[in-house]
């Protein structure tokens, strides 16, 4: 089979990071992008020493014109794309009575406006790669497939976390509207809701040492989970073994989604 070209993003973060080591380890060509160049770097040259071809892009996501750069950098490195794997996120926390509309504008753009322009980019191409015989993958049976990281937020929210909680309810319903638009070409999307991961919003310093004590304790699992078991989440959503799979949200929360437990800042 040909190799697969993923893009990640947040790939800067531990989450993008373990992504990426995932796909590595298929042999996939991966394109790293983030806003943090220095520690996009690193990333890549660690996947790089493994013995995958990789290249790394510098960008803002909700800025029209990197989106633009990064699938051209895509193309120009690897010639196609295969996956999105979608981890960026901006976290905001604060009472909703006291949101401005500054932080509003922000958190959407960031989030939701971001979360738009590089689907759209993407499934625009999986399109042109469907149209196109002389673009199809012989042998390739596991499709172009899309995953949109958001958080737990997207479906049981708190009073402090009322914006953010709403741009990662959005993000689901734009993976769902892409997952249509994608379907009549053998392209899916699903969402990976997430809670309770080590060094997602930890990297923020707005989680505090009692609040990541509090994330165990009201895990039906009694841990946190790593970045690698979300990773793994992801890797499967694009897989073969989830052929059959577009339009859903699987949540990697250690059974905090069943209880509607929620932790302030996780």
């Amino acid at each position: 089979m040909a190799k697969r070209t993923v893009i990640v993003t947040g790939a800067a973060a531990s989450l993008g990071r373990s992504v990426a080591l995932r796909f590595a380890r298929t042999s996939s060509n991966i394109l790293l992008t983030d806003p943090d160049r220095e520690r996009g770097e690193q990333v890549r040259q660690e996947i790089e020493a493994r013995g995958v071809e990789v290249a790394f892009i510098a960008a803002d996501l909700h800025e029209a014109l990197d989106v633009h750069n990064v699938m051209a950098e895509a193309l120009d490195s690897f010639g196609r794309v295969d996956v999105l794997a979608h981890t960026a996120s901006y976290f905001y926390a604060a009472p909703f009575l006291e949101t401005s509309e500054a932080d509003f504008d922000e958190v959407i753009d960031r989030n939701v406006r971001a979360a738009f322009l590089i689907n759209r980019a993407v499934a625009r191409q999986f399109i042109r790669q469907a149209e196109s015989a002389a673009e199809a993958v012989a042998g390739d049976t596991e499709g172009a497939a899309i995953v949109n990281v958001v958080s737990n937020e997207a479906m049981v929210a708190t009073a402090d976390d009322a914006i953010f909680a709403a741009s990662q309810g959005a993000v689901v319903q734009l993976t769902k509207a892409v997952a249509m638009t994608l379907s009549a070409y053998g392209g899916r999307a699903n969402a990976v809701a997430v809670s309770g991961i080590k060094g997602t919003f930890d990297e923020t310093a707005v989680v505090t040492a009692e609040q990541r004590r509090h994330s165990a304790e009201v895990t039906p699992m009694g841990r946190r989970g790593e970045p690698r078991e979300v990773a793994g989440a992801i890797h499967f959503l694009t897989a073969e073994d989830a052929s059959f799979i577009t339009g859903q949200v699987l949540s990697v929360d250690g059974g905090r989604l069943a209880v509607a437990a929620t932790v302030g800042g996780d």
